[in-house]
């Protein structure tokens, strides 16, 4: 937590989120981002009164929770060595390992896929699926991927009407509940459809089949790579061969998750087509991870008595240290990359925002996004805060912008270059970090950042007071 700085400005933004569930009362969430993760840690916050304890302290316990249930999970699948070997590798994988230490809901989804998969072990069908439903109110996803292995679950054993109702009621139960809540708030029974055409509004421009193959394939040749190691990537499919594919066993339950998990973070590529670098699917691949390196070690491990009778001991000892080696060599870069790309782009706004708490007038208006306005809004505070979503000036219009400056007081500026932000469209001249004389105010830069792309700056008047006023 010391040296990371979050995945994303929304590791920030859940942190506002957090204290509105607990401000209205637990009663309203927003409909695309689901109520668990934000409900458990607006009732820690009530308790602690601190919005980023509250939220950081959801995703290190579950963090925590993810290494030991991944441990519990391979050892019930194949044994205690399996076990140890597939909680270290989740001890050092660089999602795994960051997101748990930022405010992030996927440790908790990963907990409670775990969890399903576990009760699953145990033929604990009604178990299973409540674990199921509350992974789906943490990520919607989680009714596509964990719903049909429920279902095949179920069928894998006689009285079969009986457990397949044990295996799929709660988790229709709480999606039934999701739906019905969305109407009531949202007016909406589709709550799936704002979250789902943001992403593909958002991806690649010019969509074709040709274009998300190779999205697909930039997933598992560079991806999975980077953030894995190559071993771990080519001994999923072994380990997808071992499987009693045609018998009920926990462990075709757990590997069908595997595929179904990999599988729908591959077809997010291939619908929405961000570019394989995206920050998106880093974070995606929490959840898919611990049933995926689980199947891997399993493939990986059937390989050793083969390597033993072609090349005897030194063969076996040459190719598990190739297979450390680099995959270490691979987690450790990558945890080391996203960590400096956090302090690279998300460091500067966290102490800008701690400055403006610190210096600006606690009456003072500001026209902030992003992290600094959502950090401020972590606590309750009289400061009035607008995004460049609500600035009604017309595009490059100074005038209207140096009128609408001065009506409302404003004291401070953040300017973005990022499009979605709507700064760049409104006032396209504050690009340039110099004073930008707009007539009856006057815009001073005091700090800019060029890897995120933003100039601060302050709001003087350029009128003088009038005789006798203060």
């Amino acid at each position: 937590m010391g040296p990371y700085y979050g995945w994303e400005e929304s590791d920030y933004g859940n942190l506002a989120m957090v204290r509105g569930v607990l401000e209205s009362g637990f009663v309203h969430y927003d409909m695309s981002h689901l109520p668990l993760y934000y409900g458990v840690s607006a009732a820690l916050m009530a308790v602690t009164g601190d919005a980023v304890m509250a939220a950081l302290g959801v995703s290190f316990v579950c963090g925590l929770l993810t290494v030991a249930l991944s441990v519990v999970l391979a050892d019930r699948i194949g044994g205690q060595t399996l076990g140890w070997v597939v909680g270290l590798i989740v001890v050092l994988q660089p999602e795994l390992a960051l997101y748990s230490a930022s405010s992030l809901r996927e440790p908790l989804y990963a907990v409670m896929v775990l969890s399903c998969l576990l009760a699953l072990t145990r033929e604990r069908l009604a178990w299973a699926s409540l674990f199921a439903g509350l992974a789906f109110l943490t990520r919607m996803d989680a009714l596509l991927i964990l719903g049909p292995v429920l279902a095949v679950h179920a069928l894998g054993r006689s009285q079969r009407p009986l457990r397949v109702l044990k295996a799929l009621g709660p988790l229709l139960l709480l999606v039934a509940a999701w739906s019905l809540y969305c109407f009531q708030m949202y007016e909406t029974w589709q709550f799936w459809g704002h979250a789902t055409a943001v992403n593909l509004e958002t991806g690649g421009q010019e969509k074709t089949l040709l274009s998300g193959l190779g999205v697909v394939l930039g997933l598992l040749g560079q991806t999975l790579p980077t953030h894995l190691g190559w071993a771990l990537v080519l001994g999923f499919p072994l380990g997808l061969l071992l499987v009693p594919w045609r018998r009920h066993s926990p462990h075709r339950s757990v590997a069908l998750a595997s595929v179904l998990l990999l599988g729908f973070w591959l077809g997010i590529g291939l619908s929405a087509q961000h570019a394989p670098t995206h920050n998106l699917y880093w974070k995606w691949l929490y959840g898919v991870l611990p049933p995926f390196i689980l199947v891997s070690v399993m493939g990986l491990a059937s390989l050793a008595p083969r390597l033993r009778r072609l090349g005897g001991k030194p063969v076996l000892i040459l190719a598990l240290a190739l297979a450390v080696g680099q995959g270490a060599w691979s987690m450790m870069g990558e945890m080391r990359r996203q960590v400096l790309l956090s302090q690279e782009l998300y460091k500067p706004q966290l102490l800008l925002a701690r400055w403006l708490e610190s210096n600006a007038a606690p009456e003072a208006h500001l026209l902030v996004d992003n992290i600094p306005g959502v950090w401020l809004d972590r606590r309750a505070h009289e400061r009035q805060l607008t995004s460049w979503f609500d600035v009604p000036v017309a595009s490059g219009n100074r005038a209207e912008m140096a009128a609408w400056l001065v009506s409302e007081k404003v004291s401070y500026v953040l300017w973005f270059q990022e499009e979605w932000t709507q700064a760049p469209r409104i006032a396209p001249y504050l690009a340039s970090p110099v004073v930008h004389d707009l007539g009856v105010v006057r815009l001073v830069p005091l700090q800019q950042e060029a890897g995120y792309g933003w100039v601060f700056y302050r709001v003087d008047s350029t009128q003088a007071p009038l005789e006798g006023s203060p």
